[in-house]
């Protein structure tokens, strides 16, 4: 997890509560657990600033970009790499 010295200005906290958490890809999908865990507990993310609602959240096993789709209540997980 990034340290508190690592977070960058731009950063926002999330912790979106009541939202489905689904890969956009089933090669994604072990990583749904890590990234349900990280965003229950809260998890700084840094905001995409070219598309609205996305974001790269560290985890333990690596970096995931996410989209938040508000009306939808969905997180979906766009991309992992591992760190």
């Amino acid at each position: 997890m990034a340290s508190a010295a690592a977070i960058q200005n731009d950063t926002i906290w999330l912790q979106p509560t009541g939202y489905s958490i689904v890969s956009l890809n089933s090669k994604l999908s072990t990583h749904v657990p890590e990234l349900a865990r990280a965003l229950r507990n809260g998890v700084p993310g840094l905001p995409d600033t070219s598309r609205d609602g996305f974001y790269d959240v560290e985890l333990d096993g690596g970096r995931s970009y996410i989209h938040i789709h508000a009306n939808a209540r969905t997180v979906y997980l766009v991309a992992f790499s591992r760190n």
